[in-house]
């Protein structure tokens, strides 16, 4: 087994397997633990990392003694972190399961910048837990290939060998363990599935596990081609632009099978499939209308879909009393006017004469029932028809800030100035504007 071992672990990391550095995730339980005496066994430098989320009292603590005393009697270094999951989890509105795995793999994350790969010790009956309880709950072709070997740097050497085979070895090499109660609650989906149903199937197939390596091996490299494929087509119909992602409709409209095309696009961003799928039968829905995941909002524009993420908080509106404070926001230059000056036209400038710019004046985000005189139009304009008129989108509008000066719109930041502030003949002094941190 230890051969096999290092065989997969050259064909995940490369030849010079032996010569990388590995942190390696250690429970106290069977899987991790054989997983690091094969690292140790084979005499290739590593460390290990344990968690204690404290989820089963005295046990938890038990087991993170357990890792403590391996890694002395093995003089290697164990990495501890204690969690006090209840507590984090009580306001997030996630499962123990999902928070207990986003703070192991974020303080994974913290750790690895001193190692090539973390090593999990995932392995063929885990695997086959996961491709089952996917199927259970509704899948794509991802989900039916299990648990991926690789995942950036993060490699699963184990997953060749059943947990029959990883307690045989431990038992045969006398290599101590702790057991974890909560693996035989059948509550627990995983669990039935690991005992009620896989025995079902072995029935029938008593290679059932060694035949579905084979088998999510084949799904794999399907799913790796799928892929390819799937890139090529989100790439000509989308697009990234300051942060957000823009869907073409018209190019989308034209794909053989657009629904799931759209699917994958919105998948990456936490939407289920019942979106794409609304989407693609109702394809005409009205401009303005928007959808949620937890991470993301995509809002249906008139030429294309834009995907941005959720914005914590609503953006402040800012007081500033001096030039020097304005400085801060704008790169600001002073000048004599000329009758014969041709100004620049772009939209990222703004020309006021001095004597106007007069304080406090605020930064702030645009309100319904705000108006302005737009520079070189035919009147007062309510800035919702300006937005209308100009085509920009809902997204776009939220990012949008004002620059007001005694509560009169001197400027759509990035956009249009106002009239009422622009230069004039009568001008003798005036400034140049440009923004340095202010989204527009």
């Amino acid at each position: 087994m230890l051969a096999r071992f290092l065989q997969e672990l050259h064909i995940l990391a490369g030849p010079d397997a032996l010569h990388k550095r590995y942190l390696v995730a250690v429970s106290g339980g069977a899987d991790s633990t054989v997983a690091a005496s094969m690292f140790h066994e084979a005499g290739v430098p590593f460390a290990m990392a344990h968690c204690n989320f404290h989820l089963r009292g005295d046990d938890s603590d038990r087991d993170m003694r357990f890792v403590q005393d391996l890694a002395a009697n093995w003089n290697v270094t164990a990495f501890i972190c204690e969690f006090d999951t209840i507590k984090i989890r009580k306001d997030s509105g996630k499962s123990v399961e999902m928070v207990a795995r986003e703070l192991r793999y974020k303080w994974f994350s913290k750790l690895l910048g001193d190692f090539d790969y973390l090593v999990t010790a995932h392995h063929a009956t885990d695997a086959a837990e996961t491709q089952l309880l996917n199927l259970t709950r509704g899948t794509g072709l991802k989900g039916l290939c299990g648990i991926p070997p690789v995942n950036g740097k993060i490699i699963r050497p184990m997953l060749p060998f059943t947990a029959e085979e990883i307690r045989q070895y431990a038992e045969d090499h006398h290599i101590a363990y702790v057991e974890d109660y909560t693996n035989h609650d059948e509550n627990i989906s995983r669990n039935r599935i690991r005992h009620s149903v896989i025995p079902q199937l072995e029935a029938i197939n008593p290679q059932f596990l060694h035949t579905n390596i084979r088998t999510r091996q084949i799904l794999q490299r399907q799913y790796a081609y799928y892929q390819k494929h799937i890139e090529a087509a989100i790439a000509k119909i989308s697009s990234e632009q300051n942060g957000q992602t823009l869907i073409d409709r018209s190019l989308l409209e034209a794909c053989e099978d657009r629904e799931l095309i759209l699917y994958e696009i919105l998948n990456r961003y936490g939407f289920s499939s019942d979106v794409s799928e609304k989407l693609s039968e109702s394809f005409q829905l009205q401009p303005g209308k928007q959808f949620l995941s937890d991470t993301h909002i995509l809002l249906i524009d008139r030429a294309f879909l834009i995907l941005k993420p959720k914005m914590d908080e609503e953006p402040e509106s800012i007081e500033i009393r001096s030039l020097e404070g304005l400085q801060q926001y704008f790169h600001i230059e002073e000048f004599e006017y000329q009758q014969d000056i041709v100004f620049d036209k772009n939209p990222d400038l703004l020309y006021i004469p001095k004597e106007k710019l007069t304080f406090p004046l605020t930064i702030r985000s645009w309100q319904h029932g705000d108006f302005f005189y737009p520079l070189g139009g035919r009147g007062r304009q309510k800035l919702s028809d300006y937005f209308t008129d100009h085509k920009i989108d809902r997204f776009t509008k939220e990012r949008i800030r004002l620059l007001s000066i005694n509560d009169q719109i001197a400027w759509i930041i990035g956009h249009r100035s106002d009239e009422r502030f622009k230069l004039t003949p009568q001008t003798k002094t005036y400034y140049r504007l440009r923004p340095l941190a202010i989204g527009h």
